[in-house]
């Protein structure tokens, strides 16, 4: 059983497209990194991860 789980989530912003499908599944004992270029989408995906935001689609 996923500690953690999102399903094909996209979020855009003005029109831009910063998550588009994004799935994410952490079992417990597992960790993850989360890396990328300034401007990726790392900071939306963990916002929607605790729920700061809310995907436009997916969960």
């Amino acid at each position: 059983m996923a500690l953690i789980e999102l399903k094909k989530i996209s979020k855009e912003y003005s029109g831009k497209k910063v998550l588009d499908t994004v799935s994410l599944k952490i079992e417990p004992g597992e960790m993850k990194v989360i890396m990328g270029p300034s401007g990726c989408g790392k900071t939306t995906l963990l916002r929607c991860l605790v729920r700061l935001e809310n995907p436009d689609y997916g969960n």
